[in-house]
């Protein structure tokens, strides 16, 4: 009877379940690097991921304060106009008189090839199809230039003392009614900067009309000749390369972007501070 109760007490003792030591180390390493491997994290909800990703009430009253024109719009209550469009009418006439010659040209190709005698070359009625492409192309690239443009940009007050406000009045066709879109200064960006945009126009005008006979007053009749007519010759091609470049490329258009939708500004309408308030107040994307 007390070898059965040694016996029994001898296997209800808590040493008596240990595992041998090599299989409880192997246990223990497993445990630990699982650990290791899953550090604990700390669970964050939505609204306090958003309140770190918005900017403070005494970061945003700074932010207003340091700039002069929403410190004016804060202060006064009023409107404060960044930027306006050029005389619309002359701009519409422009783009689609450009549009409708390179449709013109190309559409005049595609009945070239139609027309040509026989015995030409074979790349020739190609290469009338590939120019009449390209200039329709070009055209029909036009035709949409004037698609959402806007006519005005405005900083507004907040609603009932709330944040600053941009007001953004554009079309988006040049036949629609002008539509009216305000949001937070915060959820608009512009695509670049204006101000070196507005210095490269600047430039690419003094280059049109700089005077071909300046510096030339020195020179004698027949060098003052070739150097006259090599100006001349170089100051109409970079006249027509910039123009292209202003209708084809959109050189000085430059893309406010609210909610998903791009909005154009261009640079040769007014522009507050030379186009600085714009670049202080909106970010690039």
């Amino acid at each position: 009877m007390a070898a059965c109760s040694r016996g029994v007490t001898s296997f209800l003792h808590p040493h008596a379940f240990r595992l041998p030591s090599t299989l409880r180390a192997t246990l223990l390493n497993t445990r630990l690097q699982a650990t290791r491997a899953h550090p604990p994290t700390r669970q964050f909800s939505a609204s306090i991921i958003h309140r770190y990703a918005a900017p403070t009430h005494s970061s945003t009253s700074s932010y207003v304060q340091n700039d002069p024109v929403l410190r004016s719009v804060g202060q006064t209550k009023e409107a404060v106009l960044l930027y306006k469009e050029p005389p619309r009418q002359k701009y519409l006439a422009k783009v689609y008189s450009w549009a409708t010659v390179t449709t013109g040209i190309g559409l005049y190709n595609f009945y070239w090839v139609s027309a040509l005698p026989p015995g030409l070359s074979f790349f020739v009625a190609p290469t009338y199809v590939v120019i009449g492409i390209a200039f329709c192309a070009i055209g029909i690239h036009l035709y949409q230039r004037p698609v959402r443009r806007l006519a005005t940009l405005e900083v507004v007050p907040g609603y009932r003392g709330g944040r600053l406000q941009l007001r953004l009045t554009g079309r988006k066709e040049p036949w629609s009614k002008d539509q009216v879109i305000e949001t937070d200064i915060f959820n608009a960006t512009i695509s670049e900067k204006t101000v070196p945009m507005l210095k490269e126009m600047v430039e690419a005008e003094r280059a049109r009309r700089q005077n071909i006979k300046q510096g030339l007053e020195h020179m004698s009749i027949l060098p003052k000749i070739w150097e006259i007519m090599a100006r001349w010759v170089e100051q109409k091609w970079t006249s027509f390369f910039l123009r292209f470049k202003f209708a084809v490329l959109q050189f000085g258009i430059i893309h406010v972007e609210v909610d998903g939708v791009k909005w154009k500004i261009d640079c040769e309408g007014y522009l507050r501070e030379q186009g600085a308030a714009v670049d202080r107040i909106l970010p690039v994307e």
